[in-house]
């Protein structure tokens, strides 16, 4: 059982509905809301957010069918068809990128009409002359900005006029999503931008530029990615809804861990009645795994694997390719005790070894914020330099969790939960 990391469509045999929740849980339908909600012809900007191996991917499609179910036209892209993964993100950068994800889109459904129109003609003039991109076509363009983006990237870092730069692809991006809507007859324009949040340098120095490139790019100048008469989503790293400023001028949504352990609302914020399983959420574990594997119950019975549904803590990537996969490599040498309890030897030794490795992820320094989030069950950094470098990396290791039930909060993994736990031990008052 080897899970690999490829986004699958909603309509999917594998796909489980109300994986992350349902209702006030479905954050899907709360920015299905948010967009519908907002008039047609203005200007909005959405983050859409989650950790590696959540289902980004696959929920945008879905948010994707749910918007053209509404009439709304929208046209969704992966980022990397356009940049590699080390490309340092400008707004310039993903501005071009998008205009080129409208253009490729225009020309795949409207190739005649668009190759004649204004539109086309001005963006395509301005990308020889401006950007210096040569022997291109609209469908070309993605590989032709991937094949020159060291040169497209000096010549964005030596522009002398950014924001005029900037102005000009907004309005050759409006031009064209003006040029789909009065093709496709429908009055609003969803753009979604996929796997920005996969944008990562290739070594410790370049990491450290990247993420300082993605705060300037989606905290600091966020309100020059709009797209003129259009919403656009983009989906970012976690991280960036960590920081209140941003939380503050832009709509964030994340996708959940499944709530695996119970966290009822109290007065508005999770109470202390945790750390319960959650049937639920356990069920909706034990479906996954039923839909990728029909056979999983002759290796493990459903207590084991409720076992490690808890273990993971409803991160689908740990689960699947850590603990399942852990248990199925070792259970081919028990044999005899197929399927395998979950009082099962083997099931206490993969869970003991995940437990090392994730203690293992952390550093004592940082044992004192786990701690105030599992209390606290807030994870807002503080400012956009050390506090945040360390918040992001302990998301992107999934030392930290994000979960929702109507409100979003945080937790701990529950493989840190006896040594973070004593930390949060006060001792007894002397009388």
């Amino acid at each position: 059982m080897v899970e690999v990391d490829t986004a699958i469509a909603p309509d999917d045999p594998r796909y489980v509905p109300g994986l992350h929740g349902s209702d006030d849980e479905d954050v899907i339908s709360a920015l299905l809301e948010e967009i519908l909600t907002r008039p047609a012809l203005d200007s909005h900007l959405f983050y859409f957010s989650g950790q590696r191996g959540t289902g980004k991917s696959t929920e945008l499609r879905r948010l994707e069918q749910l918007l053209l179910g509404e009439q709304a036209q929208v046209i969704r892209f992966d980022s990397l068809d356009f940049i590699t993964e080390t490309e340092k993100v400008t707004v310039e950068s993903v501005l071009l990128l998008v205009t080129a994800g409208l253009a490729a889109w225009a020309d795949a459904n409207y190739k005649q009409d668009f190759l004649h129109a204004s539109a086309w003609t001005r963006f395509s003039n301005w990308l020889q002359s401006d950007v210096e991109l040569t022997e291109f076509t609209a469908q070309g363009l993605k590989v032709k900005l991937k094949e020159q983006q060291v040169s497209v990237a000096t010549k964005i870092r030596n522009l002398s006029t950014p924001l005029e730069w900037t102005k000009k692809v907004q309005e050759f991006a409006g031009e064209i999503v003006e040029f789909i809507r009065q093709r496709t007859h429908r009055e609003r324009v969803v753009v979604i931008v996929d796997s920005l949040e996969r944008l990562r340098g290739v070594s410790g120095a370049d990491q450290d530029a990247m993420f300082q490139h993605v705060i300037t790019t989606f905290a600091g100048d966020f309100d020059r990615l709009r797209i003129p008469n259009a919403s656009v989503v983009y989906s970012v790293p976690p991280y960036l809804a960590l920081l209140a400023d941003v939380r503050n001028f832009i709509t964030c949504f994340s996708l959940a861990s499944v709530r695996v352990y119970g966290k009822p609302i109290a007065n508005g914020s999770p109470t202390t009645h945790r750390r319960q399983p959650r049937p639920e959420g356990l069920e909706k574990m034990r479906s996954l795994i039923t839909r990728r594997y029909a056979d999983w119950e002759k290796v493990l019975d459903a207590s084991a694997l409720d076992t490690l549904a808890k273990a993971s803590g409803g991160d689908l990537r740990h689960f699947m390719q850590r603990l399942v996969s852990g248990v199925v490599g070792k259970a081919q040498f028990a044999l005899d005790r197929l399927p395998l309890r979950e009082d099962d030897p083997l099931i206490k030794q993969v869970i003991d070894e995940n437990r090392g490795e994730t203690e293992r992820l952390t550093v004592q320094s940082e044992w004192p914020l786990l701690a105030d989030i599992a209390r606290t069950h807030n994870a807002i950094a503080a400012d956009r330099g050390d506090s945040l470098r360390t918040m992001a990396r302990l998301f992107d290791t999934r030392v930290i969790l994000n979960y929702r039930n109507g409100a979003e909060w945080f937790d701990i993994h529950p493989l840190l939960w006896p040594l973070i736990d004593k930390l949060n031990e006060q001792p007894a008052t002397a009388t």
